[in-house]
């Protein structure tokens, strides 16, 4: 079976060595990936919007059982599922840059949103901000970089064993 490549810049977060993101990866890291995607960072970034969709389990109310054994059926029934940052987490919007901007002003609630680290990364990265902003700013913008870039990820022949 052929091995994996690993890509990895100067930080031990940039590394990449799995098919899917890992949640803790750096800018360098976000780069790499999607660059070996052949995606842009506008392009890149575009797609890290649909992270305005879907929601998560939370804790909230889990009986006390389920707590002390949280077994994948808890986990699925789990009483209260909430929004990753959307007010309308089955639509996609711009909402989740417009969300990432108000987190790097420090003015979001508690609770208010769920980021991951490569959320941040985006925000935090001049280089990457730049985009957050543009779509932040426009909807338009932004689903349109999504269009584009979501179809290239399915037209591309990157799913395969060259990829890594």
């Amino acid at each position: 079976r052929k091995r994996r490549r690993t890509l990895q810049m100067d930080t031990d977060r940039s590394l990449v060595d799995t098919t899917l993101p890992s949640a803790a990866l750096d800018s360098d890291g976000l780069r790499l990936y999607f660059g070996a995607l052949g995606l842009t960072e506008e392009e890149f970034v575009a797609l890290c919007g649909a992270h305005d969709l879907g929601r998560h389990v939370t804790l909230l109310d889990m009986p006390k059982s389920c707590l002390k054994d949280l077994t994948r059926d808890c986990l699925e029934k789990a009483p209260v599922l909430m929004p990753f940052v959307s007010e309308e987490p089955d639509r996609i919007s711009n909402t989740y840059f417009r969300k990432l901007l108000k987190w790097y002003d420090r003015k979001v609630e508690l609770g208010e949103v769920a980021f991951i680290p490569t959320d941040v990364a985006m925000v935090v990265d001049a280089g990457l901000q730049k985009y957050v902003q543009k779509f932040a700013k426009s909807e338009s913008a932004f689903e349109s970089a999504f269009a584009s870039a979501y179809q290239k990820l399915v037209d591309s022949n990157t799913i395969t064993q060259e990829r890594y």
